[in-house]
């Protein structure tokens, strides 16, 4: 642990030293320049009215997304538009019934929401058949719901988080930044302490004002390692790595010894949607 000691003090002095031709032709002209030309009253052969040339009329894109006369409508979109019925006819019967809560329209509004419910709960019915039949689609598998299973689940967690702890503290410590007049501080001391004891990781303690604080290592004064790293607010962890001088921000106030040991597991071991 000393040695680690005196490589995170190493590690903080590290992480502080470290013009268009187009315009010269003329589109449409069909007779050699300057011989010949056609008649300024002609347009292609016919005679102009109203100085203009007709032009063809352009044919006009459909809006996107629409479907033209032509286009067969695919079954995902007759279901869309039969929702889309189903919830303004719903909506509209509601409303009636609020607005005119007469026994006839609150009955017709009940009536209409039944049918919904039935719909949901048939929906439902054929959701799960499908679940337990195609287990490529059980999150289960992965997040156990049933209560033996989360026990399993949690008991192999603990047992890979408490590996990974005791692995980590070779070449791990924790950066403790502090203040002598932040009461949260002073409160964690007892969490740190476990966490050297259980797992023996070094911490390293860095006063943001120039305290010290008891039950803790010698604290160091802070160098420019805070600004560096974003400290914004104490107390504040950060876990460094005393080879690669990697840092990771485990976060900041008032953590139990199981947030210390999860954070830590999840921001060194996995990625982002592994658990």
């Amino acid at each position: 642990m000393r040695r680690i000691t005196q490589t995170l003090l190493a590690l903080i002095t590290v992480a502080i030293a470290c013009g268009p031709t187009a315009s010269a032709a003329m589109e449409g002209r069909d007779y050699a320049p300057g011989i010949e030309y056609q008649s300024a009253w002609s347009c292609h052969g016919q005679e102009k009215f109203n100085w203009y040339c007709a032009e063809q009329a352009r044919p006009v894109k459909p809006p996107k997304g629409s479907r033209t006369p032509d286009t067969a409508a695919t079954k995902e979109e007759i279901a869309v538009d039969e929702l889309d019925k189903i919830r303004k006819d719903l909506d509209a019967k509601r409303a009636l019934a609020v607005v005119h809560p007469t026994p006839d329209n609150v009955k017709a509004y009940m009536e209409a929401q039944k049918i919904e419910i039935d719909r949901a709960s048939y929906f439902a019915d054929v959701w799960r058949r499908v679940l337990w039949q195609n287990a490529g689609l059980n999150e289960e598998l992965k997040n156990p719901m049933n209560n033996s299973a989360i026990k399993v689940a949690a008991r192999e967690r603990d047992a890979k988080q408490n590996e990974t702890m005791t692995e980590l503290a070779k070449e791990w410590g924790i950066f403790f930044f502090y203040r002598g007049d932040c009461p949260f501080c002073k409160h964690m001391i007892p969490t740190l302490q476990w966490v050297t004891r259980q797992y023996d990781m070094t911490i390293m303690p860095i006063s943001m004002d120039g305290t010290t604080i008891e039950g803790l290592p010698p604290s160091v004064r802070d160098n420019g390692l805070s600004a560096r790293l974003g400290v914004e607010a104490v107390p504040m962890y950060v876990l460094g790595n005393v080879k690669t001088h990697k840092m990771v921000i485990l976060g900041s106030g008032v953590l139990s010894l199981q947030d210390f040991v999860e954070r830590i597991y999840v921001l060194t071991q996995t990625r982002p949607g592994d658990l």
